[in-house]
């Protein structure tokens, strides 16, 4: 991330202008628990620092420790919520809000962080690589892959496989999820923000309604195109490039979608069902894999 002078300065005459050197402290301890003020400046502990000193070495610490986001989210937090039972007016607030935004990131005040605004990424534009996350996943797989590419001239099945891809991103994009590999006949989408399982769930049932209409009104092939959608939530390293990752939550994913999912329908985790809610649990029916052990299943039904 690459930040502007501007913007540093302007955090740095918010900080000296809206607090005392201690509080500045107390703030940057939210995001380095052992952060020592004195001790970063080379200031002895006997000799005050000034608050425009405080400033710049605090900033200058967020800034190489790849930190600042989250000091501003601190700010943004404190401004709203005080702190230690204290009212906190944070000067230029907004406008450093703004600065920050046009830098590629918006502020998720569900989630009190920033996340990437117009341009994409896997990681949202937060998550480090090789950390480890709680995910929820959906899998998507188009059915009878091998036979469909046998029976169809190559330029109808890009082209049936491309519009699969486009729904898919267009639905889970819109739910900010991101859409972590695609390989032609199917694909690994990502959910880490707020109601991470609720949003990935309901990416689900879209898809296999919006594949409803497109089977009507767009398809060419001469049958129904059908797919495969399983949810399921846990943790996972992230990696730009997820074909090194190996690790239960996918294996599980994997297993769910290939063994208990039938065509045209979504079949969901325990974890992500208990996150439904009593509206849309409904529409699912419980289904046991084995003895108390149970999946739950999402299918259009017409005359039911």
């Amino acid at each position: 991330m690459r930040i502007s002078t501007r913007l540093e300065n302007l955090i740095i005459k918010s900080l000296s202008q809206s607090m005392t050197v201690d509080l500045m402290e107390r703030l940057a301890r939210q995001v380095f628990p052992d952060y020592d003020l004195h001790s970063r400046s080379g200031f002895p502990e006997n000799i005050p620092l000034p608050q425009i000193t405080a400033a710049k070495q605090i900033i200058s610490d967020m800034k190489h420790g790849n930190a600042f986001l989250r000091f501003v989210e601190v700010l943004i937090d404190v401004d709203k919520n005080g702190i230690m039972g204290r009212r906190v007016s944070i000067r230029f607030l907004s406008q450093i809000i703004n600065e920050v935004e046009q830098l590629n990131y918006k502020y998720n005040s569900e989630i009190g962080m920033f996340v990437e605004g117009r341009v994409k990424t896997k990681g949202w534009g937060i998550l480090q690589e090789g950390r480890i996350y709680e995910f929820a996943f959906l899998r998507v797989d188009i059915v009878d892959n091998s036979r469909l590419v046998r029976s169809y001239p190559r330029e109808v099945i890009r082209e049936t496989y491309e519009a699969v891809k486009n729904i898919v991103k267009r639905i889970v994009e819109k739910r900010d999820g991101r859409v972590w590999s695609w390989e032609g006949d199917g694909g690994i989408a990502a959910f880490y923000l707020a109601n991470k399982n609720l949003k990935a769930a309901l990416c689900g049932v879209e898809i296999i309604m919006e594949l409803f209409m497109y089977n009507l009104i767009g398809c060419r092939l001469d049958e129904r195109l059908k797919v495969r959608v399983a949810v399921h939530t846990g943790p996972s390293v992230f990696s730009s490039s997820i074909d090194t990752v190996q690790n239960d939550t996918l294996r599980r994913l994997e297993i769910i979608e290939s063994q208990y999912t039938p065509p045209n329908s979504v079949t969901v985790s325990p974890g992500v069902f208990s996150d439904l809610g009593g509206k849309l649990e409904r529409f699912f029916r419980q289904v046991e894999v084995s003895t108390g052990n149970y999946l739950y299943n999402f299918r259009l039904r017409w005359n039911e």
